[in-house]
């Protein structure tokens, strides 16, 4: 994909907030491939709000609404680096997770491309969020344009300290590109991205979210099967972007449906979540 649907990809998985922030997920699909444009280095810089935050699904009782900002380059040959900070509006802290990822994108043909990338998430003690217990994410991606609409399945492994044992994830998202041949004027637009996702994968990254609310000696922990591969959430979203010149600014819906959780997991459950983005590529 050309560098700057690649910075703009990146910065509206910042606008999924702090649990949505692997590599591998959901909100919205990297744009299809784009090989009209020669590959090119750039910078790009974003901020965004969420009203929520989940992690493959899983989500806390409080609502966590967040500010973010994301700086990322990209060079001519695909490899990239990213730092991305995160602040919940609810907590005492100023910074809640700040992630560092370097990756690398590559368009195989017009309508094929692939990407790898590893991120590592650092939270302060005490943190809330279930996904406190995850250090690390390698991420690998498949994503083919079929004309009709964009197919992207991700493979994700998460490891860390309360994570020994690592999950593994499938991710498949299916997306359509919608543009406006022009906006308010000759060289601005409006796109919109509908984008459907089904993740499935094993849980251990929730116990010690878990036994910080219910305790790892209670009843429903011995029935947790948090080893068990299976579909863990359903994903609609329907992201609305602004376009003019190197800025673009974004504005989001999505609902999550978590399935299969946890015995003790009383707090994930279907959450509709609101995204607004503002991104500038130099």
């Amino acid at each position: 994909m050309g560098s700057f649907f690649r910075s703009f990809a990146a910065a509206a998985l910042l606008a999924a907030g702090p649990l949505a922030a692997q590599a591998a997920l959901h909100f919205p699909a990297p744009a299809p491939a784009d090989t009209t444009d020669a590959p090119r280095r750039s910078l790009s810089a974003a901020l965004s709000y969420g009203s929520n935050s989940t992690y493959f699904g899983r989500s806390q009782a409080v609502a966590f609404p967040y500010t973010a900002a994301m700086l990322t380059y990209s060079a001519k040959n695909g490899l990239y680096g990213s730092v991305e900070l995160y602040n919940l509006l609810n907590t005492a802290t100023a910074l809640d997770e700040t992630d560092l990822t370097v990756g690398w994108d590559h368009d195989l043909g017009k309508t094929l491309d692939v990407s790898l990338s590893y991120s590592r998430f650092f939270f302060p003690t005490g943190s809330e969020l279930v996904k406190s217990g995850v250090n690390n994410a390698f991420d690998a991606g498949l994503g083919q344009d079929w004309g009709a609409f964009y197919s992207r399945l991700s493979a994700t492994y998460l490891f860390g300290k309360s994570t020994a044992k690592g999950d593994g994830f499938l991710v498949l998202e299916n997306s359509r590109s919608f543009e406006t041949k022009r906006g308010f004027g000759q060289h601005d637009y409006f796109s919109v991205e509908p984008v459907v996702s089904i993740a499935a994968g094993t849980q251990s990254f929730t116990e010690a979210a878990l036994n910080k609310r219910n305790g790892p000696a209670s009843a429903a922990a011995k029935n947790r099967n948090v080893r068990r591969f299976g579909i863990v959430d359903y994903e609609f979203g329907v992201p609305v972007t602004y376009t003019v010149g190197k800025l673009a600014v974004s504005a989001g819906w999505r609902y999550v449906v978590p399935v299969n959780l946890p015995a003790d997991d009383v707090d994930s459950r279907a959450l509709s979540i609101w995204t607004a983005g503002l991104t500038l590529t130099l």
